[in-house]
């Protein structure tokens, strides 16, 4: 089936989400010959039809959306159809160029060519790439993995225990290298679209401490303290005595830094990404600047009494008002605490309980003391409320005013 309109982002979104039993096509009233077709799968393909010199009426293949945007697959479709218009033949000259330039194999592509671009445009460290899962792939040519492939690979590391949120992660990481690869125009379609994801719990159980847990902790940090006041003082980029840091002060970094991410509920990487100039003593509110977040979203968290007073305190004995907060080895951005975290973990007996963990806790505080979930989640930068609705469980409330209306 075939229809004339003019496509737009808005126009394309609707036919992603339309589910349909047949294959059907859109051709643009603007730019002649410039489609987007929907396949049964849910696969959408740009493509420009075209007339060869030698009067062949042929199919351009330019990406697929949405790894592809509507507004460059018409900037793409003008350029080629201006081509056309010259007399070129695009596809044939693009069979040539894939002739001298061969298709690399998946595991030249990974390392040579995607993680370079990747570490220079993302935030988070590439060691945290699942790519090693797919080694037994990494001598296939880019354009011959198939759905097959992945499938066969899920289905064994499911056995080995595997969760199903866990593959999604992975696969989808694996999809969005593929769309890349398309975009750069290296290979035509990324060749794992049709793998779908597995159903998983979305809202499943969320690790938040206990009171008890919560007080054990602290008192952990506090015995920490003392035991580092007995040993060489800490140098954070500003040095401050043993005296200053005995009277009121932390001996180190993790002491705030595990109160800060318990008050705010910051990301890890947000607070090690932390400067002074977005901490705001006046109106007691810290920035996390939408470069450093994961969404790549600017919001404010409010500053309690606690979290006030740990970044007042941290400034005072550290000197600094400029740079990183929490400053490592050399000056340089921290990238974990996970030795002093375990020991932390150790001494307060507390088991199955990540850093990260502590944003659910923080969440988990705000929902049982009453906190409506929409304000949870402009605290937590969420760009979706179905995140945020994994803490609803824990309102105090809600549910059980639903089904007191039942009551006579």
């Amino acid at each position: 089936m075939d229809y004339k309109q003019k496509l737009t982002p808005t126009l394309a979104t609707k036919l992603s989400s339309t589910p349909t039993d047949k294959h059907f096509e859109v051709t643009d009233t603007v730019i002649s010959g410039f489609k987007l077709k929907r396949y049964i799968s849910g696969t959408m393909t740009f493509s420009l039809m075209y007339t060869a010199p030698d009067g062949r009426r042929l199919r351009f293949t330019m990406g697929n959306y949405p790894a592809m945007s509507v507004p460059a697959a018409r900037k793409l479709a003008e350029q080629l159809y201006a081509q056309v218009k010259l007399g070129r033949d695009i596809q044939r000259e693009k069979q040539a160029a894939r002739e001298v330039k061969p298709v690399p194999k998946l595991g030249d592509f990974i390392f040579e060519t995607y993680l370079p671009w990747f570490v220079t445009h993302h935030k988070a460290p590439k060691a945290k790439l699942p790519f090693n899962q797919f080694k037994h792939l990494f001598s296939k040519r880019l354009d011959k993995v198939t759905t097959w492939d992945i499938e066969s690979w899920r289905s064994k590391r499911h056995k080995e225990g595997l969760s199903a949120s866990t593959s999604n992660r992975y696969i989808g990481t694996l999809k969005a290298m593929f769309n890349r690869a398309v975009e750069w125009e290296i290979i035509e379609a990324n060749p794992i679209t049709k793998v779908k994801k597995h159903k998983s719990d979305s809202r499943a159980i969320i690790r938040y401490l206990s009171p008890d847990e919560e007080e054990r902790l602290r008192a952990s940090l506090r015995s920490r303290d003392r035991r580092l006041a007995h040993s060489n003082p800490f140098y954070a980029g500003g040095r401050f005595t043993r005296l200053e840091a005995i009277l009121g002060g932390f001996q180190d970094h993790v002491h705030p830094m595990v109160l800060l991410l318990m008050n705010t509920g910051m990301r890890r990487g947000e607070m090690f990404n932390l400067r002074w100039q977005d901490v705001d003593f006046v109106n007691k509110r810290l920035t996390v600047v939408g470069n450093t977040s994961k969404t790549g979203q600017t919001r404010y968290i409010p500053l309690n009494d606690e979290a006030y007073k740990v970044l007042y305190t941290w400034q005072k004995q550290t000197k600094r008002n400029s740079g990183f907060v929490f400053v490592g080895k050399n000056g340089e951005r921290f990238t974990n605490i996970d030795k002093a975290w375990k020991v932390l973990l150790r001494d307060s007996q507390i088991s199955d309980f990540r850093l990260h963990d502590l944003r659910h806790h923080f969440a988990s505080r705000l929902v049982s003391a009453g906190v409506d979930l929409n304000s949870v989640r402009e605290l937590l930068g969420h760009s979706d409320i179905k995140m945020t609705l994994r803490y609803a469980h824990l309102a105090p409330a809600h549910l059980s005013d639903a089904v007191a209306v039942l009551n006579r």
